[in-house]
């Protein structure tokens, strides 16, 4: 050392200078520490500084953990299990079915069901008379729709279609599961479906006056294309035997026959082709035969003329004389004629897509047929406009394209 005591050399002050960074590394880890504790604290909703201020508000044990997860654990095995349906559970409802304490049930070899996510289809064949067909096929349809409702899964709603022992639909309905009746009479029923339709020949015998022959959406299959209901009166009828619709329901069981529907289809015959999504008709008229040795029965027929004219278009006109049974509709009168009918039912009656291959254009401005009577133009379906003795039908095919 000097006389005045400083150091030699900078030994001291090199080591002061070490224990310094020491003391402000350990500061440092110990400040890092502590954030990274707090930032923890303050997730779980704590309070870092309760234990300096006495606050209650970071009190969250070992033990309160384990049953705040014990609680969540808890609530997830109470949570309601995933629920699927399948076509074996429709097939066991159908076989007790039950409507507002009636028995309507249905053993599995009587019907088709197809289940989907967009509904359930169930295709029966009956040989019932009319009135009672109509009412069990909306009894059923509502009581399915309730029992689909009760599971659970979303189910949207049930298409019931009932066919004769040939396989034509006698009558469709498709009824939402979300507030199907439980009760009420066909009116009743049938006012709380999104769509229906009866043929035309179980429709003619029906006892009730209140109910259409077709409302709302019309019924569709599952690939989702209208169920082909004829609205017209013909003469297939509904003299179903007891053979005819034992095989009908070995047939639908089976699923050997599906349910029939409608598609894109073209009339035959001279003009344009028919376009668009249509049914061919299924009626055959009710045209008597000539030469018929029943001459009371002759007598009793409806003798019209019906005219088709396509000039319109570059057709031509033609004339016939038709006979038909009593009741017999301006539609009954144009496929009696033998033309080439492309006809669909919609919610407003039959509906004549082309006649003789003539049809509704593609493109803008109106096109396609329309009816007269007696010279006067209906404003309502061809398939409810009967006819009189010696009446004039005239089929016009119109287009301003």
């Amino acid at each position: 050392m000097t006389d005045n005591g400083t150091p030699v050399n900078g030994q001291q002050s090199a080591g002061g200078k070490r224990t310094a960074r020491v003391i402000l590394g350990v500061l440092a880890a110990a400040l890092i520490a502590f954030c990274v504790w707090a930032m923890s604290v303050y997730v779980q909703g704590g309070d870092p500084l309760a234990w300096a201020t006495g606050s209650a508000a970071f009190q969250t044990t070992a033990d309160e953990t384990d049953q705040a997860t014990s609680q969540d654990t808890a609530s997830l095995q109470e949570s309601p299990q995933t629920t699927t349906v399948a076509t074996d559970d429709v097939y066991a409802a159908l076989a007790s079915l039950q409507f507002d304490g009636t028995d309507v049930s249905l053993e599995k070899d009587a019907v088709h069901v197809v289940l989907s996510a967009d509904g359930i289809w169930v295709e029966e064949a009956s040989a019932d008379a009319p009135t009672d067909m109509a009412l069990a096929c909306a009894q059923r349809s509502a009581a399915l729709a309730t029992w689909a409702s009760g599971q659970g899964v979303g189910i949207p709603c049930v298409t019931w279609i009932c066919e004769d022992g040939s396989g034509a639909v006698r009558m469709a309905i498709t009824m939402p599961t979300d507030g199907a009746p439980t009760t009420g009479d066909l009116s009743a029923l049938l006012s709380a479906t999104t769509g229906y339709g009866i043929s035309g020949n179980a429709y003619a015998q029906l006892d009730t006056g209140d109910v259409s022959q077709f409302a709302g959406i019309a019924p569709t299959l599952p690939d989702g294309t209208a169920v082909s209901i004829d609205a017209a009166v013909t003469s297939a009828g509904e003299n179903l035997s007891a053979s005819d619709v034992a095989m009908r329901q070995k047939d639908v069981s089976s699923g050997t026959v599906g349910v029939t529907g409608s598609g894109t289809s073209t009339t035959s015959g001279s003009g344009a082709s028919s376009s668009g999504s249509s049914s061919s008709s299924s009626a055959t008229g009710t045209q008597s035969g000539s030469g018929s040795s029943n001459s009371a029965a002759q007598d009793a027929k409806v003798r019209v003329t019906v005219t088709i004219d396509a000039r319109a278009d570059g057709g031509s006109s033609s004339s016939y004389t038709v006979s038909l049974n009593p009741g017999a509709t301006a539609y009954d009168a144009l496929v009696a004629t033998g033309a080439s009918v492309n006809a669909r039912s919609t919610a407003m009656g039959v509906y004549v897509a082309a006649v003789n291959g003539y049809a509704e254009k593609d493109q803008g401005g109106e096109s396609g047929w329309k009816y007269a009577v007696n010279g006067s133009y209906p404003n309502y379906s061809a398939g409810v406009c009967t006819l009189s003795d010696g009446d004039a039908v005239t089929w016009v095919y119109v287009t301003s394209a």
